[in-house]
């Protein structure tokens, strides 16, 4: 559910960015602290029976053509629904038990940088927030007609206030994955594979 990235699951390390993150981890080169959270945001689908409730709001949306004023308002109210859904009690205390101190990147593996908190209750809706991007308009059209969103570990990362890409580590990542990558850094250390 919630591993330090090292310790991440075989599950998890199948999961594109975050197998090539172990692996520069494990060659020895910066990577930054990273939480690795896997099937955390099923189960928070599963317990607050959001699924269901959003399968309802999206009933007649796509038929033999797009009803988009439907579609606008099922996306606002599954937007609504993960952002006002509690995580269970249990849940939310083992991730901010583990979330470190500081700045924190939340974002899902193998995609862009989704919001920067600091703190560690700002972090916990932060990564509402992020589950609820998966509702926004254009997400859901790009999915259709598959309504549920992908399964994909977020990622809770140590960063400071700037990230850029890095040429030297990127030429030494490509020599470990053995394929061209880039890589951005946050003070010295790998926080993204492209």
């Amino acid at each position: 559910m919630i591993f330090l990235l090292e310790q991440a699951p075989p599950l998890a390390a199948e999961m594109g960015e975050v197998a090539d993150l172990q692996k520069l981890f494990a060659a020895g080169l910066a990577v930054t602290p990273t939480l690795v959270l896997v099937g955390v945001e099923a189960e928070f689908y599963q317990l607050a029976n959001l699924a269901e409730q959003i399968r309802r709001a999206f009933a007649g949306v796509f038929g033999a053509r797009l009803d988009e004023e439907k579609l606008e308002q099922a996306c606002a109210f599954a937007e609504k629904l993960l952002r006002e859904s509690y995580l269970l009690p249990e849940r939310a205390d083992e991730i901010r038990a583990a979330l470190p101190e500081g700045l924190v990147l939340v974002r899902y593996a193998g995609e862009s940088p989704f919001g920067l908190e600091a703190g560690k209750q700002e972090t916990l809706w932060a990564l509402k927030r992020l589950w609820a991007s998966r509702w926004q308009v254009d997400a859901v059209l790009s999915r259709e007609p598959e309504l549920a969103p992908p399964e994909v570990a977020s990622l809770v990362q140590v960063v400071g206030d700037a990230l850029s890409p890095d040429e030297a580590l990127s030429v030494q990542a490509s020599q470990v994955l053995g394929r061209q990558a880039q890589v951005w850094v946050s003070q010295g250390k790998i926080v993204r594979v492209l």
